[in-house]
């Protein structure tokens, strides 16, 4: 019996060294890093940033468990920096025991004061991310450096992600994946670093090393959260588990139920009485479907198993994001059209990476009905079947057929001239030239239409008198609108793409300004008001539109008897991107021509693809700034000798 209990001993010995975050520790005496004079002008920079993610399996069985550590030191130079870190935020998502939390502050003159345990504060769902431990950094002040240790044990989950980038600059930052002789598998995005091969106390591990990580910055037109450097990864107590397993597994945990042999019979009478009388393509039944769910159904964000039991749902009308697929399964099944579930994630947040199971990008469900090459988008009750969202747009995605077999697939326009305006305009002066009047016609098409029908069909009033604003002319202060109308704004418009119209009259005495005898004559201010691209400092990521999108203007302007124009030359212009076979990419192109008192000036600017380069940044944003100059166009109308 001693002898065993020795034995027993030792194996507790041994598992107690080998598990690495044990003997992980910050200096003991610690001391101010030296920074370069550029690195010292920063409002704070992170010196040093450690992860340790260690799984580890008790050598006598059991469970595996898995730690977590963080370490950061940090410098901070002014205000600004003091105040992005003075408070730490530790999520205790999963976890199951804090082993330590330790911090530190070190003054520039050297005085270490460390973090009073008792000032530390559990705060409950925080702005709906969770419960977390939150405490402030004491001794903060201007030059000084910021330290923060902690280790947490969560519960064993096999997959996890973290982001590396942050909004300030990384000195130096380490990534140790620990998984001994467990199978674990460890990608890094966005960032030529690697993970190469390393021991941590005799057990297997991998470690990524990264110096001057720059800042992530908010940028226009680019994906910044999903552009970040990230690591996912994967660690599972058994061999053998590959990415297709893993793919194949999630297809079968959340297909059930979605391709139903038999639709429920009551389901079956609403489609027969919904259909009766239509046309019988897969458009309009697939349209109609989704028109009627959206208006009888609800989508719960809840993981309340009830809410994906069709049983429960069909009575009483809510659902999960799995289980109003189901839903649509059964309707879709009743009326005989072709559907094929899809998963995806926002690309604004993360991009799906076929190769590489990660269960956190999983995170939007749609439903593709490949006959139309369009989408139902359960849970977004602006959308009816149309073409992918535009949020979506560009992201691979996961498509599963009845038979449960998978594909991926990026996704794309399946009309590449969905989104596009038309705008005629014609304009004439009033009161002995006192104003200027616009008779305006919008047409509005793809997501154009549904982001204007979505607001003024369900944005609050006072939202809804500021679009109109919008619609009628912006940028034009002084304006008055003298008649408003649209055209088709319900959501539910069965055409495909059918536009939403704007028809609109209105004055405006700031267009027009005396000069002498003359009068100067703002036409560029009638497009309204455009975005700029002027960005001083050096871009950071490619560039993504939300959408390929074209406009297409004629503005008709009658000159006053009795007058002649100066300065058309204003109304020329032209920017143009180029592919590699001299096909334009994107362009903005505005021409006039002048026939007896009547100008007609015609302006069309498109973005083929939403995607572009970043070494096209330049070529890009100078089509960008081409609209933004051709809003401070101005003629000049001279009398006549």
């Amino acid at each position: 019996m001693r002898t065993c209990i020795v034995i027993l001993l030792c194996l507790c010995s041994t598992q107690a060294f080998s598990q690495y975050y044990k003997d992980y520790d910050w200096e003991k005496s610690p001391k101010l890093h030296q920074l370069s004079e550029k690195e010292a002008d920063e409002s704070s920079i992170a010196i040093a940033e450690n992860y340790i993610i260690e799984y580890y399996e008790p050598e006598l069985g059991g469970v595996i468990r898995k730690f977590e550590t963080n370490h950061t030191i940090t410098r901070v130079h002014d205000e600004k920096g003091i105040k992005m870190h003075n408070r730490v935020y530790i999520p205790m998502y999963n976890v199951t025991n804090i082993i330590n939390i330790k911090a530190r502050t070190i003054s520039p003159d050297g005085k270490v004061t460390l973090l009073n345990k008792d000032n530390i504060k559990e705060v409950k769902n925080v702005e709906e991310y969770g419960d977390f431990k939150i405490f402030a950094i004491e001794g903060a002040q201007k030059d000084s450096e910021i330290e923060v240790l902690y280790t947490l044990e969560k519960q064993y989950s096999a997959f996890g992600r973290e982001t590396l980038q942050k909004d300030y600059p990384i000195k130096n930052l380490e990534y140790h994946f620990i998984t001994g002789d467990l199978e674990g598998r460890i990608k890094p995005y966005n960032t030529n670093g690697y993970f190469k091969k390393a021991t941590y106390n005799d057990r297997a591990g991998l470690q990524l090393m990264l110096t001057d990580v720059i800042p992530m910055v908010e940028e226009e037109y680019s994906t910044s959260d999903a552009n970040k450097t990230v690591v996912a990864y994967q660690c599972f107590g058994q061999k053998g588990v590959t990415e297709s397993l893993l793919w194949n597994n999630v297809v079968t945990n959340i297909s059930d139920g979605m391709f139903p042999e038999e639709p429920n019979a009551e389901v079956k009478k609403i489609v027969a009485e919904i259909l009766k009388g239509q046309k019988e393509d897969d458009f309009t039944k697939a349209y109609l479907i989704d028109d009627y769910v959206k208006k009888n159904y609800t989508v719960i964000k809840n993981n309340n198993e009830q809410l994906s039991n069709i049983d429960y749902i069909l009575k009483n009308k809510s659902a999960s994001d799995l289980g109003i697929i189901k839903v649509y399964g059964h309707f879709l099944t009743a009326a005989n059209v072709e559907y094929l579930p899809m998963i995806s994630a926002n690309i604004y947040e993360q991009k799906v990476d076929p190769e590489f199971f990660n269960p956190s990008a999983l995170r939007e469900f749609l439903i593709y009905v490949p006959k139309t090459g369009n989408y139902i988008t359960p849970d977004r009750i602006e959308y009816r079947l149309s073409e992918i969202p535009f949020y979506i747009l560009g992201n691979n995605g996961i498509y599963i057929n009845n038979e449960l077999q998978y594909s991926f697939y990026k996704t794309k326009l399946s009309d590449p001239d969905y989104s596009r305006v038309v705008r005629n305009m014609n304009i004439s002066f009033e009161d002995e030239l006192e104003a200027v009047k616009i008779v305006q016609k919008q047409e509005y098409y793809g997501y154009w239409s549904i982001t204007n029908r979505a607001v003024l069909n369900l944005a609050p009033d006072q939202s809804i008198k500021e679009f109109e604003d919008y619609l009628t002319g912006s940028g034009i202060e002084d304006k008055v609108v003298k008649s408003y109308t649209t055209e088709y704004k319900d959501i539910t418009q069965l055409e495909y793409n059918k536009p939403f119209i704007v028809n609109s009259t209105i004055t405006s005495e700031s267009l027009l300004e005396e000069a002498g005898d003359s009068y100067i004559f703002q036409v560029g201010k009638v497009i309204g008001t455009q975005s700029e691209l002027y960005q001083e400092t050096k871009r950071v990521n490619p560039i993504l539109m939300q959408y390929p999108n074209q406009y297409d203007y004629e503005i008709v302007v009658t000159i006053p008897d009795g007058y002649n124009v100066e300065g058309l030359e204003s109304l020329l212009i032209k920017k143009e991107l180029l592919d590699e076979e001299g096909k334009q990419k994107c362009k903005f192109e505005s021409n006039y021509k002048l026939e007896g008192n009547k100008l007609t000036i015609s302006i069309q600017e498109f973005y083929k693809v939403s995607e572009y380069d970043i070494d096209q940044y330049d070529e890009f944003r100078n089509v960008i700034n081409a609209a933004s100059d051709f809003n401070k166009a101005a003629i000049l109308m001279n009398p006549k000798e």
